[in-house]
This record gives structure tokens, sequence and C-alpha cells, in this order.
């Protein structure tokens, strides 16, 4: 990883980007390095989290939006790095509507699962509650084959 991308970087955008990695390298066939960056993206997701529950979550999202993305972007801006402005773009959608879906749960509580089942997009994160799972994934646009049903 180019010292432009990982510096200064929270332990949330660290583990974002190991996940990434995993998924790649799960992709690429490459188990060693799909469980070694599995592992440090748990790893940095835990020193982020801890228990501090969903408010700081949240609050730590809006950071990430705020601040993360927006500097990794101008290095890969910067670098002319497609790819990275791609894969930032996609987890940047994502990153909203994840902050969307919790704020909702903080609102509503567990009654906005009522009669909903919980879907992610194996391809780019996206999270979606419906009662059934989406023809397309809106932010990467895989087809419903994508999804796999998490409640």
């Amino acid at each position: 990883m180019s010292k432009n991308y990982s510096r200064n970087l929270s332990g949330n955008a660290r583990a974002v980007i190991f996940s990434n990695l995993a998924k790649a390298s799960e992709k690429q066939m490459d188990s060693p390095k799909a469980v070694e960056f599995s592992r440090l993206s748990e790893e940095s997701w835990c020193k982020s989290t801890s228990d501090d529950g969903l408010e700081v979550l949240m609050k730590r999202m809006e950071e990430s939006l705020a601040g993360d993305y927006p500097g990794i972007q101008k290095d890969a801006e910067a670098l002319g790095d497609r790819g990275v402005q791609r894969a930032l773009k996609w987890g940047q959608k994502v990153t909203m509507l994840q902050k969307t879906l919790i704020g909702r749960f903080l609102s509503g509580g567990e009654s906005i699962m009522d009669n909903k089942d919980l879907y992610i997009c194996e391809a780019c994160g996206f999270i979606f509650l419906g009662a059934e799972v989406p023809a397309q994934c809106p932010v990467c646009k895989a087809p419903e084959t994508r999804f796999s049903k998490i409640k």
C-alpha cells in the first residue's frame, strides 16, 4: 500500500481497506493473503470500535465521510489511480447508506426490521433492508445473485 494512501488513516478506514484487499485476494484464489488481510481488517476495526456503541459508530462514519474518503480520494487522483478512485466511490456510497440504516435503527429501534430481511451485496458491501432482495445493487450494479441474506 502506498504511503500516500495510508497516512493518518483512522482504524475504521484501515479496516475498510484491508477488508477490500481480503476480498480481492479471495477472488485471486490467494487464501494466505486473504486470511492475513481479514485479520488486519478485524484488528483495525476492533481497535476503532471497541464497545463504543452505535452512536460512536455513527460519529466515526461521519468523520470518515468528511475526512478519510476525501483525503484518500485526493491522493488517488494525484497518482492517477482510477481503480482506487472507483473503490473509494463505492465505499463512500456504501458508508453513507449504512449510516442511514444505523440512523433509522437508532430512531426506530428493532421495529424497522418488521417484515423485512437484511441483505448484503458480496461485491461491494451495500446493505439492503427490505422484503425481497433487490434485482440489482444500486452501488455496484451486481445482480441479485450476489446478495446474501443476513437475517
